[in-house]
């Protein structure tokens, strides 16, 4: 059993962490806003899975979210290992998503900063000469019924109003990875003294198209599909997960298999 500290412990991605870490049972502090004992306290492995967002209205929270209390934990706490939690956001509108590929952020891309602070915070971590893993989780989703989240809202639309309104083209593509995926991931790798790397994409390794997604909703629920014309330009390449393969067992989950599941859970529930 080992001391671990989950930043962000409460949130989607880090929820998922201390659950499986509890039922392995890890011994793990979840601190709260502003608590002092992130300074004073033997933390262990501490995994930062805090971030935020919204760039538009509230880039100072983005900010000190993603990078400001990473610098003072990496500067000022007492751990043994630190997993700090990026996104493989910062391929976007590359060719490739290898961690060995050099990043370009877009000056047209209105989260930008998004971006900025996440290669930021890779840099403290990487320079910091403390025992660091960062990991690149793709787009990340779960099964709940009330999430907000792209999945299990289209979902419910599907059921609740028997159609889905798409505002991108069929063929827009992205990597969807489970949330227990990722929670995993983190958990195998906290646990490894050596590793080969220490940037590692978590993904499913396959690019979804929004066409297969409306297409599986239709024939499992019915439902008319409402293609919009939209303004998302992002382009996703296919993420590389192979350094993580090549650390640790990961066979990650269909996107389309678990969304079968979750229309029959929903159709039950709602």
């Amino acid at each position: 059993m080992a001391k671990y500290t989950v930043v962000g412990g409460q949130g989607f991605i880090g929820a998922e962490v201390v659950k499986q870490l509890e039922e392995q049972s890890h011994n793990v502090f979840i601190p709260k806003k502003n608590d002092s004992r992130l300074f004073t306290d033997d933390l262990g492995i501490l995994i930062y899975c805090a971030g935020h967002g919204d760039c538009n209205n509230n880039p100072f929270k983005v900010f000190h979210s993603n990078s400001v209390l990473l610098a003072e934990i990496l500067e000022n706490a007492a751990f043994n290992k630190l997993i700090y939690v990026s996104s493989t956001r910062l391929y976007m509108g590359q060719e490739c998503a290898s961690e060995r590929d050099d990043l370009t952020v877009l000056t047209s891309d209105s989260r930008r900063l998004f971006n900025l602070t996440k290669l930021v915070s890779e840099e403290l971590c990487l320079l910091s000469n403390k025992d660091v893993i960062v990991i690149r989780p793709s787009n990340v989703y779960g099964l709940a019924l009330n999430s907000p989240l792209f999945l299990p809202a289209i979902t419910r639309n599907a059921i609740n109003n028997s159609q889905v309104d798409m505002y991108v083209t069929p063929d827009y593509k992205k990597d969807y990875v489970s949330v227990i995926d990722v929670a995993y991931a983190i958990c195998e790798l906290s646990g490894k003294s050596e590793l080969s790397h220490r940037v590692f994409n978590v993904a499913s390794g396959v690019n979804t198209s929004a066409g297969d997604i409306a297409n599986l909703l239709n024939k499992e629920t019915g439902c008319d599909i409402n293609w919009h014309k939209g303004s998302v330009d992002e382009i996703f390449p296919k993420n590389d997960i192979s350094a993580l393969q090549n650390e640790i067992v990961f066979n990650p989950k269909n996107v389309l298999d678990d969304l079968r599941i979750m229309v029959d859970k929903f159709k039950k529930a709602l």
